[in-house]
């Protein structure tokens, strides 16, 4: 028997952050490769500086593209304040604004049905999305238990 999990989508406001992001256009198959290469960049960098490592990492989808099996993305760590600078790293400032929002628990390769929910959301407001945001609360090479990996999904939307 299949179980149906029901996403709670939510609208929230959020103001200015900055992060320090990696940016690259990376095939679906080596998304785990890539986030583990730079999020260990990103978190040295933020060591390196002395910088207290945020709670969350996060990646930021540009475009997803489908026939090719690729994605325009970015692993990225929020900085404590837009002036925080670290020279061999890109800032990105994401300006403040209306995302709609669920949370996912279990495996990034099952995130569809919330991503579904968000889409039928965001129709259903007349919402045109921006970017997508995912923030990991779990490290999957820590956490082996699907259920208690939590990923809370955002759309910025207009």
């Amino acid at each position: 028997m299949e179980t149906t999990v029901a996403y709670q989508v939510k609208e929230v406001t959020w103001t200015e952050r900055a992060y320090v992001v990696k940016r690259a256009i990376v095939p679906f198959d080596k998304l785990p490769a890539f986030f583990k290469e730079q999020y260990n960049l990103l978190y040295g960098a933020l060591t390196q500086k002395g910088i207290h490592l945020p709670p969350v990492a996060s990646a930021f989808y540009y475009s997803i593209d489908e026939e090719k099996k690729q994605t325009d993305v970015a692993a990225a760590l929020q900085l404590p304040s837009a002036k925080t600078e670290i020279k061999e790293m890109e800032k990105l400032i994401l300006p403040g604004g209306k995302r709609i929002t669920t949370t996912f628990y279990g495996k990034c390769e099952e995130m569809a049905p919330a991503y579904e929910e968000l889409e039928r959301y965001l129709k259903q407001k007349g919402f045109k999305k921006e970017l997508y945001i995912e923030e990991y609360f779990s490290d999957p090479e820590k956490e082996k238990d699907p259920a208690k990996m939590r990923t809370d999904i955002y759309f910025a939307v207009k």
